[in-house]
């Protein structure tokens, strides 16, 4: 009989140490600082500068960049010719000094007749601000594709270069001055100064604008 009861208490301290044993691998799952299982998806990888978004099926989609063109109304209103070729003029010189497409791209207030490289064309900006415009000469956008547009740069001259949206040496912003018409055209460098018809990159010079109609 006694070593029926000592058989029956050494079959409850084995029941009592395996329960002990469960209980204690259930706390080493749930313990904190236990990695977790890596994430199937890759959202669970990003680290806030994804520029895509889920769609509700799951795809990535572009994030939505802002549509239209530059509201130019005002620009219209105060005279100022858009989309048809025209002289771009230093006003109140007393000469003509038009912007002109030069030898190798390069654009300068060089131009004093009426021809194909002088003839530009103010064309409200995709996606810009108010009063914002491209330059693109007529003559070297009558083909098929991106076009041609007049860059700003850091130094004098501008230049001829392929339209590219979202640029911003392509994108210029027109400043009225007064109501008569004439403007200041400031660039990713500043506000255009002409000299002596150069575009200069001093504090001398004009910086006074306007558009003559091409066709007399």
């Amino acid at each position: 009989m006694r070593s029926n009861m000592l058989a029956a208490i050494a079959l409850v301290c084995v029941g009592a140490l395996a329960a002990c044993g469960d209980e204690r691998r259930a706390e080493g799952a749930a313990a904190p600082g236990t990695p977790s299982a890596p994430s199937s998806s890759p959202a669970a990888a990003a680290t806030g500068h994804a520029t895509t978004s889920p769609t509700a099926g799951g795809t990535p989609t572009k994030a939505s960049a802002s549509g239209g063109t530059s509201d130019v109304s005002q620009l219209e209103r105060l005279g100022i010719t858009l989309d048809d070729g025209v002289l771009i003029d230093v006003a109140d010189d007393g000469v003509d000094r038009f912007l002109q497409i030069g030898a190798a791209g390069v654009v300068d207030f060089t131009g004093t007749t009426r021809a194909d490289s002088t003839m530009m064309a103010l064309k409200a900006a995709p996606g810009g601000r108010k009063n914002q415009v491209r330059v693109m000469p007529p003559f070297w956008n009558e083909d098929l594709g991106a076009g041609s547009c007049v860059a700003d740069t850091p130094g004098a001259a501008l230049k001829l270069e392929t339209c590219r949206a979202g640029r911003p040496a392509q994108v210029w912003t027109v400043v009225p001055a007064g109501d008569s018409g004439q403007f200041e055209l400031r660039g990713a460098y500043g506000v255009l100064r002409v000299e002596g018809g150069r575009i200069t990159t001093g504090g001398a010079g004009r910086t006074g604008l306007q558009t003559i109609p091409y066709a007399k």
